[in-house]
């Protein structure tokens, strides 16, 4: 089992990136923080302590599988193109401090953005003053990968199920397509996986022993076992049917512990309080769940046919990751 974060020892950038943005509880967001001098650069320098889990990403591949491994024709390779890393600089309104974060997000139709609504916040101190994301970024050099700015006050945000939809300029998902969105229920035990940029780092797929909790609790909360790092905050989770089902966002895993988990907002949650995400769910033909008749934090704006979204396909061929499992 990797170890990830424990719930009330949060690791190096990530643990200052918290403490600028008043972060509070025991579960973890998992932005990461950067210098913001470094912003608009491929390759993050980690200018400050990380303890081990840099090195951990770098010893440990069969936990993070590398996506500039896969064949581009596979179908993962396919899965993971709309996916990229999100960069965003805050300022402190009180005292003008500027940092940086790093988080996961997804192309979707409309040439918009999904990532956590901690990574773009909206109230409070600090507020994103530029964003963008970088696509295919796979090696640590950043060959082939292109940057994209993002508006950084988002179109629609809900800080209670902690995602944001922001616009992205230069129509990227005419380049790298967008992601499939399902609002269908995901019952504990089911096999996932997660795309992500872990410590800001070139994009990895999660796989290994990732699952929902058997045991979940009421409400729009996804527990899972997917590993995952600080950076890995707003990455899309998938299930066999090949479409987001869940948006991770915070991390709290304990090796010691077979009862801790990851926390991710259902997909479901998101379509019946987003009139964007259930739009683009119903165009894709996928499951939408009921409206939330709770008043929305922000307007929605009509966006335009979808772009093309990687194909459908099965996720666990010969049941892999059953079998990883012990089953």
């Amino acid at each position: 089992m990797t170890s990830i974060r424990r719930r009330r020892r949060p690791l190096g950038a990530g643990a200052c990136l918290l403490l600028v943005l008043g972060a509070s509880g025991p579960a973890v967001s998992q932005s990461v923080g950067f210098d913001p001098a470094d912003y608009g650069r491929a390759q993050l320098p980690l200018r400050q302590t990380t303890g081990d889990a840099a090195a951990y990403v770098d010893q440990n591949k069969g936990a993070f599988e590398p996506i500039a491994e896969l064949d581009p024709k596979d179908g993962l390779a396919a899965l993971a193109r709309p996916i990229g890393r999100v960069d965003i600089v805050l300022k402190n309104a009180r005292t003008g401090q500027q940092v940086g974060a790093s988080c996961t997000g997804t192309l979707l139709p409309g040439d918009v953005v999904l990532t956590n609504h901690h990574c773009l916040p909206q109230g409070g101190e600090m507020a994103p003053v530029k964003a963008s994301i970088l696509m295919d970024y796979l090696t640590l050099d950043g060959t082939g990968s292109r940057r994209f700015e993002i508006d950084p006050k988002p179109v629609e945000f809900d800080a209670r199920l902690d995602y944001a939809l922001a616009r992205v300029a230069g129509n990227p998902t005419a380049t790298y397509g967008a992601a499939k969105l399902s609002g269908e229920a995901v019952p504990g035990n089911r096999s996932m996986l997660v795309i992500h940029h872990p410590l800001g780092r070139p994009k990895v797929m999660s796989r290994f022993r990732c699952f929902a909790l058997k045991d979940q609790a009421e409400g729009p909360d996804l527990r899972h076992r997917c590993d995952t790092l600080g950076g890995s905050s707003g990455s899309l989770m998938f299930d066999a049917s090949v479409a987001g089902v869940a948006l991770h966002k915070e991390g709290g895993l304990d090796p010691k512990d077979i009862t801790s988990f990851n926390n991710a907002t259902r997909l479901s949650a998101l379509l019946g309080r987003s009139p964007i995400l259930s739009k683009i769910a119903a165009a894709q033909g996928r499951p939408v769940a009921a409206a939330d008749p709770a008043p929305r934090p922000s307007a929605a704006n009509p966006l335009t046919a979808p772009a093309p979204a990687a194909p459908d396909g099965p996720l666990d061929p010969a049941r892999m990751n059953a079998i990883l499992r012990g089953r």
